[in-house]
């Protein structure tokens, strides 16, 4: 295992800096904002500007994170990938077999709904 630690204040400086992370602006213009208000106030308190902006900009990834372990980002992302294979199947093959083509339909179509019917059935 290696150790980057010594990357670790060059990381550090290159954040502060605003080089190659977009953060640090985001950061920037939030702080900037801060001050312009305290100003009509007279007072900034860093530790308070600190915390609004963890709050508002801090749970991004974990929304992002949640939303894609969802079921219906699941299932929309599975119809999704299904119906692009399935036109990319269906115009080839198709083209030279469109009875069978219809036939794979029809059974996909009538297991769908019976696989619905069977499910509300249950709920029952």
């Amino acid at each position: 295992m290696q150790d980057f630690a010594y990357l670790f204040r060059d990381s550090v400086a290159a954040w502060l800096q605003g080089r190659g992370d977009s953060r640090f602006q985001r950061y920037e213009r939030h702080y900037r904002a801060d001050r312009a208000t305290a100003r009509s106030q007279e007072v900034f308190d860093l530790e308070q500007s600190n915390i609004r902006f963890a709050q508002s900009f801090g749970s991004g990834r974990r929304q992002l994170a949640a939303v894609s372990k969802s079921k219906a980002f699941g299932a929309l992302t599975t119809f999704l990938i299904l119906l692009w294979g399935g036109t990319a199947l269906l115009s080839s093959i198709g083209a030279t077999q469109p009875v069978a083509v219809a036939a794979v339909l029809g059974v996909v179509f009538v297991a769908l709904r019976v696989k619905n019917f069977r499910a509300r059935g249950q709920k029952r």
